[in-house]
């Protein structure tokens, strides 16, 4: 009997099997760090990535009846939102008497939108390791939730939200994620790890600082590379991806952790997010060294205005060099660019275009770049200031949220005008030379 399980529900944004496999390709941490926190109080649970393993509703109908299962917990980040309240509907409306939990960034952020739709029982706020196991508790012992921290609920028809919970600073006492509980062969690239939480960066379009805390925590080296070395032998994982924020936040723990890599022995292949700033010539060498080879680095403009206005605080000079630095050593680059920045207009993001150009041609094929539209989620300065910023929201329905069409229109920029910006990002970068389309 599974007395509680937990679900990470399909994103709703996959159009393609190009998006799939890169939804797909990773097994959600959330989800798996919250199983083993429940099971180490003694509950029986059970975890179920719903996309990858091909889940449908009457899949969940059979396991909850077939269980007995009392609490269901449910993962929101924007590209699974709309899924993840379908799921808590269809629970709902099949199991009224089950205790339906939802969390991760994008509930927490709108926990009372999601409360409201009367589907969901209670949004644990934030990080959950500590928060859920006392809601479990309190739940299947039939005990008040009212003194538990950073958990949201509706009581008496009004919403209640108890004090905040202080982020967990020793995460080496957290419990690795269960993964025993995942279907490994599901996933293209099952290989992720955690090395620390929290960014002390501010970009304007982005809520990791707050989502995790503007400290960068991190785990020790060896809780790190112990958990690299158990997935190594236990699943044969040679390739993984750190999901930091930014890797390279703090320049000393990464370096120790490529290290210990290479002092391990383990031959392995690894990829992560930079900060351009956060990067020199050691820091990149280390990590090749250890099995670095892709990065991605968040370039976002190719106008050092609109850098300094979005939070950024690097200069494209920083960026280009950083990139220079990562194909010295072999590794190939990634730059990420965002159009449609509260101050761009046509210039600046011409401006943008032209600097993606010429980070591709630094080395054609490995030092490459994408596009995306400035999307303002919840708890983002983008989102939360908008009206003050010249942003117009497009529409409410997050199942719209998805990078790649504008949901926002911006003080210079129409939605049209960004559809059509996109295009000849797209063209130029294809041809090689600035075209207008």
């Amino acid at each position: 009997m599974k007395q509680i399980i937990f679900l990470n529900p399909q994103p709703v944004v996959l159009k393609d099997l190009f998006a799939e496999r890169v939804m797909y390709s990773n097994p959600p941490l959330g989800i798996g760090y919250l199983a083993s926190a429940v099971r180490k109080k003694g509950f029986n649970v059970d975890l179920f990535d719903m996309g990858p393993e091909r889940m449908k509703l009457q899949d969940l109908y059979q396991e909850i009846k077939e269980n007995n299962v009392q609490i269901v917990g449910i993962s929101s980040f924007v590209a699974n939102h709309g899924n993840g309240i379908r799921v808590a509907k269809y629970v709902r409306e099949n199991f009224p008497q089950i205790k339906i939990i939802m969390g991760g960034p994008q509930a927490s952020f709108i926990y009372k939108e999601v409360l409201d739709t009367g589907y969901v029982d209670i949004i644990s706020l934030f990080e959950g390791e500590e928060t859920i196991p006392e809601l479990v508790e309190a739940i299947i012992g039939n005990k008040t939730i009212a003194n538990i921290k950073g958990i949201a609920y509706v009581e008496d028809g009004k919403v209640i939200k108890t004090k905040a919970r202080d982020p967990i600073d020793n995460l080496d006492e957290i419990e690795l994620p269960a993964w025993d509980l995942y279907e490994m062969d599901a996933y293209t690239q099952p290989g992720v790890i955690l090395t620390g939480r929290g960014c002390p960066y501010r970009c304007i379009f982005c809520s990791a600082s707050v989502v995790s805390g503007a400290k960068y925590r991190i785990r020790s080296t060896k809780n790190v590379v112990d958990e690299l070395e158990y997935l190594y032998k236990k699943y044969n994982i040679c390739h993984f991806f750190f999901a930091d924020d930014t890797f390279t936040a703090d320049a000393e723990h990464c370096v120790d952790i490529c290290k210990e890599i290479r002092r391990r022995g383990l031959k392995i292949k690894w990829e992560a997010e930079a900060r351009a700033n956060t990067v020199n010539d050691y820091v990149a060498s280390e990590m090749v060294k250890s099995g670095c080879k892709h990065i991605q680095i968040g370039a976002e403009s190719g106008d050092n205005n609109i850098l300094k206005t979005i939070g950024k605080n690097v200069t494209t000079d920083v960026i280009e060099r950083a990139v220079k630095v990562f194909l010295k050593h072999g590794t190939t680059v990634v730059c990420s660019f965002i159009l449609g920045n509260p101050e761009d207009t046509d210039e600046t993001m011409n401006k943008t275009i032209k600097f993606a150009l010429k980070i591709k041609s630094l080395s054609c094929g490995f030092s490459t770049c994408k596009f995306s539209f400035l999307t303002p989620l919840p708890g983002t300065p983008v989102y939360e200031k908008r009206d003050q910023l010249g942003i117009k929201l497009l529409s409410g329905n997050w199942d719209r949220y998805t990078f790649v069409d504008p949901i926002a229109e911006t003080k210079n920029s129409s939605r049209k005008d960004l559809q059509s910006k996109y295009l000849q990002a797209w063209v130029s970068y294809t041809k090689g030379e600035l075209v207008n389309v």
